[in-house]
């Protein structure tokens, strides 16, 4: 059965992190990607966490995402994760760097902007979820050969989620995936 919210972004997060981490759980990797920028998702996900074997990556913007040289990230949650053994990957989004650049200043459209609005034609959370599985397989924090949980969100919170095997930038294509969380 497919849980369909009413209501798209924030107030979806909770439950959409419970059925998440207890996905996560019964697949041989443990493991759970979630996308936050301020730390808000994150801090929730530490909170449910408590006494599972889930391994956590949060995915943040990048620095100066918003503004130079800011991280938008609440650095007290940072150390949290920190502390509880889970990874944090601050990076450039994949469908962002150069060809944003480009846009910005040429206007225009440029094939990751093709692809990333392809996906948002499920949803902005399934972008995000597909997203931040393939910068977290790019940046070695997830093997190419597992099955792991990814969620993303419209705006602000979580509500998307799926269950997928990533695989690196340069095999966008090859992305494998399972099943939608529900």
């Amino acid at each position: 059965m497919v849980l369909y919210f009413k209501n798209r972004g924030e107030e979806n997060t909770r439950k959409v992190l419970e059925l998440c981490i207890e996905k996560a759980r019964k697949l041989p990797s443990k493991k759970l990607i979630i996308p936050s920028t301020r730390g808000k998702s994150a801090e929730l996900a530490l909170e449910l966490l408590d006494g599972t074997d889930v391994q956590l990556i949060v995915v943040t913007h990048s620095v100066g995402f918003k503004e130079p040289d800011k991280d938008e990230f609440d650095p007290s949650i940072k150390k949290k994760l920190i502390e509880k053994g889970y990874k944090i990957l601050t990076t450039t989004h994949l469908f962002a760097g150069i060809d944003r650049a480009l846009r910005k200043e040429f206007g225009g459209i440029y094939p990751t902007d093709i692809v990333a609005t392809a996906l948002k034609i499920f949803s902005p959370g399934t972008k995000v979820a597909f997203e931040i599985s393939i910068m977290a397989a790019d940046a070695g924090l997830v093997s190419t050969k597992e099955w792991v949980v990814s969620a993303g969100g419209t705006g602000k919170g979580l509500d998307t989620a799926y269950v997928l095997k990533p695989v690196h930038s340069n095999n966008f294509w090859e992305l494998s995936f399972g099943e939608l969380v529900s």
